[in-house]
Order: structure tokens, then sequence, then C-alpha cells
């Protein structure tokens, strides 16, 4: 999905109007150098190398579970911890700061036994479950667990109760 504004920069890009640069500038190739240099300070600020600079650094997510959003304290032991990442909104791994795919997964019919999926944090939305935060590790990492869920682990019988 392109920004609103992403269009109209695309036009002023690449077709120069004389009359729309800024009068500071001799040329649109001066500008666009200008701008390239006010980026490059900006991603520089504080000191490092460029080299040494990550698209983690920007696309870093933080899940937060709801109850941390009500009472933030409650963030040091509900919240996942922030992680870099890569992605954005146009690669399959959908991931930007305030959005990403909540679940992932890739099977071809009649091959489900080959297929994977990926989970942020885990299946449990309780702190004390330890599926509470078992996917978060795959997930952020990319890497594939299985689409078909395997043997069992536990079993839950319900009796009902007798009257």
């Amino acid at each position: 999905m392109l920004s609103p504004a992403e269009g109209a920069h695309w036009k002023l890009a690449t077709e120069k109007a004389p009359n729309l640069l800024d009068p500071k500038y001799r040329s649109w190739d001066e500008a666009m150098l200008a701008a390239v240099d006010a980026a490059l300070d900006s991603i520089l600020e504080g000191g490092g190398r460029l080299s040494d600079r990550t698209w983690g650094e920007r696309n870093t997510v933080r899940i937060q579970h709801p109850l941390s959003l009500a009472v933030p304290f409650l963030g040091r032991w509900l919240d996942m911890p922030a992680v870099p990442l890569p992605g954005d909104n146009h690669m399959p791994r959908v991931q930007t700061p305030s959005f990403g795919a909540s679940e992932r997964m890739v099977v071809s019919p009649g091959h489900e036994q080959d297929g994977f999926f990926h989970m942020p944090a885990g299946e449990s939305g309780h702190p004390l479950s330890p599926h509470y935060s078992d996917e978060q590790e795959a997930w952020k990492r990319g890497l594939p667990t299985p689409f078909l869920p395997g043997p069992a682990v536990h079993t839950l019988t319900l009796t009902p109760r007798a009257e």
C-alpha cells in the first residue's frame, strides 16, 4: 500500500518541475543530494557508522498484552521483549513497528505435513502458562514450526457431574 503522498513525491522527483524547485538550490540534483545528506545526518546523529546501522533499528516490534496497555507497570511481566525485525508492509513477512501479521502460514493442499506456521508470543494469553511465549523465538527468527499439531502432549477430560 502506497502512502498518500508517495505518488506526488514520485512525480516531483521524476519530472523536476523548475517552478517547484526551492530557490536555495541551483538544480533538482542539488536539492536531492541535500535531502540525502540530511537523511544521513539524521541517521548518524549521536555517532556511529552507517555500516553499523540496521533496518531493525527502525522496524522494532513491541508486542503488548492487553492488560499492560491498561495498567502500564505490568508490562515488564506481561509484554514480549522489543525485537528488531526484517520486513515491512510490502514484504511477505509483513512487519512494521505498529502493525504485523498476527500469524503466518504456508501450506499446500495435500501436503499439510510439509506446511509451517508462525505465531507471535504463544497460544495462551495467560502469563503463567508455559505456552504464553513459547512461539516467540521461532516467530521473531522466522523459523518454521509445524503446521500440523503432532501427537497430543496433554489431555483434558470433561466428566459430567453426577446428580
